[in-house]
């Protein structure tokens, strides 16, 4: 690996989490010569890791305007609950089928991340998205997991800017009862409670949404 391609890869990283945990928001300019003092390194690592987001849609180039972190409106997180319930439920049977002892171990593992009391707000954001996407690993449906990762990444973006606006945090109380069902349940059982646990999201998002005006939008 090249010292220039290890850079971008570098400042990938560092800007797809700096955006997922909204220290760059929704509607934020994105500067080229900002973030490459930012992050220690020349601003062609930096353009290229733009870029590269800019083809995952988390950034969005506004003509005449300039370069913008991806604003989060309704229709987005609308979509993403659609593109859930067509996907997580079906990950969720195969996982209990296809599940070895240390799968289930792992997804419990996990499971308890996402509401462990000394970690911080985005921590648990981030742990609700790894369960997830470690369900569709478990499934063992390769094109199912970037995909599962991408709706999360999202989800994580809104519940972090609701940290960081000051507002009360999601609290997940699904994912203990889906590992278990994934661990004993029926096939019909495991659809039911991963429907579930997306509609509860969803209502919660949707709530969020409507109460909040503008405040996901650009600012």
């Amino acid at each position: 690996m090249s010292s220039g391609s290890s850079m971008a890869q570098q400042a990938y990283a560092s800007l797809k989490r700096d955006i997922i945990r909204c220290r760059l928001r929704p509607g934020d300019v994105i500067i080229e010569a900002w973030l490459a003092e930012r992050y220690g390194m020349s601003k062609t690592p930096v353009r290229e890791a733009i870029n590269a987001l800019r083809r995952e849609g988390l950034v969005v180039v506004v003509p005449r305007r300039g370069t913008f972190v991806k604003p989060t409106d309704l229709g987005d997180l609308q979509d993403t609950y659609r593109l859930r319930r067509l996907l997580e439920p079906e990950a969720a049977v195969l996982a209990s089928q296809r599940a070895s002892d240390e799968d289930l171990d792992r997804l419990d593992a996990l499971s308890a991340a996402t509401v462990a009391e000394n970690a911080s707000r985005p921590d648990l954001n981030e742990a609700n998205r790894l369960l997830h996407v470690a369900i569709a690993e478990v499934a063992r449906v390769a094109l199912m997991i970037p995909m599962i990762n991408t709706l999360h990444e999202e989800i994580e973006r809104f519940l972090n800017l609701r940290g960081e606006l000051g507002r009360p945090p999601y609290t997940s109380v699904n994912h203990g009862r889906l590992v278990e069902t994934i661990r004993r349940g029926s096939e019909d059982e495991v659809r039911q409670v991963a429907l579930e646990g997306i509609e509860r999201s969803r209502q919660y998002m949707l709530d969020t949404l409507l109460s909040g005006g503008n405040e996901t939008t650009a600012r």
